[in-house]
């Protein structure tokens, strides 16, 4: 099975453009010192208002919004370090890593099958390219790029990168097969604090703020959903849903979301949608 997909994924011409990753690692150098100064103006603008009214502003497909600049510090140390990857993410097919200081994420599988974890490679590109060749979704929808696939054998990558993956007891580290892509990076702390402050019930708030898998804030549209209450001890902000009522709650306008959403479910049908930054302000 590693050798086929192996040989499938040099076919497919699946590794990165070393030149590419060059200028993305000097955008992304230059995005950091940005959003180190914006992160700051958008702290003091979020002290000043409700925390509705900084959702309502920030949810807004049309708003600016940058890193906060605590992430932005961190990015910015981490550039050129061999700092430990940290888990940001686990799904249905597999766990999700961060790599510090780079726009790059890695997922490995969570079982012994990665047939699964391929197709979602295989369908990643498909859906990306056909997002490029379509010019009115760019300005609506951003699909993360998808870069290359290595497996167990691929030495170039494990042998540089296995020990920056954590040894967990129940994820020991191992050479795995790996999707690398473009990092979806995380809404800035006002946001997060104002989502906790709104939904979040009262004895429950500051853990949830101190929490660092917390820290990983990404807001997903459920526009076809309605969910009342606040979720209790199981309150999370990792792939935080954003339903239909929470979005008339707070006065955000949901033409703005259906618009960009239906486009690109008109490309895919196994689309998922989130709120998260621009990538002008990502690279």
């Amino acid at each position: 099975m590693s050798s086929d997909i192996g040989r499938l994924s040099r076919r497919l011409g699946a590794t990165t453009d070393q030149s590419t990753a060059s200028s993305m690692d000097v955008s992304l150098k230059e995005a950091i010192m940005e959003n180190l100064t914006l992160g700051e103006h958008l702290e003091a603008e979020a002290e000043a208002e409700s925390p509705e009214s900084l959702l309502k502003r920030m949810l807004s497909i049309k708003s600016a919004v940058t890193t906060s600049s605590s992430f932005a510090q961190k990015q910015q140390a981490a550039i050129g370090t061999d700092a430990i990857f940290r888990g940001i993410g686990t799904g249905s097919i597999g766990k999700i890593f961060g790599h510090p200081g780079t726009i790059f994420a890695y997922k490995l599988p969570v079982s012994g099958q990665p047939e699964k974890l391929w197709n979602n490679y295989t369908k990643h590109l498909r859906v990306y390219h056909s997002f490029k060749s379509l010019p009115y979704i760019p300005d609506q929808v951003e699909i993360p790029r998808c870069f290359w696939y290595a497996t167990p054998d691929t030495e170039s990558f494990w042998s540089d990168n296995l020990e920056r993956f954590p040894d967990l007891p129940h994820y020991p580290r191992l050479a795995r097969h790996a999707l690398c892509m473009e990092r979806i990076f995380p809404l800035p702390r006002p946001i997060r604090h104002a989502l906790v402050d709104k939904f979040c019930p009262q004895k429950a708030r500051q853990t949830i703020k101190d929490s660092d898998s917390n820290k990983d804030c990404l807001v997903r549209p459920c526009l076809g959903r309605v969910k009342y209450g606040t979720g209790g001890h199981f309150f999370t902000l990792r792939n935080f849903k954003l339903h239909a009522n929470k979005i008339k709650e707070l006065e955000i306008n949901p033409s703005e979301l259906i618009i960009g959403m239906s486009h690109a479910l008109a490309v895919g049908s196994l689309i998922y949608f989130l709120l998260s930054l621009s990538r002008q302000a990502r690279i």
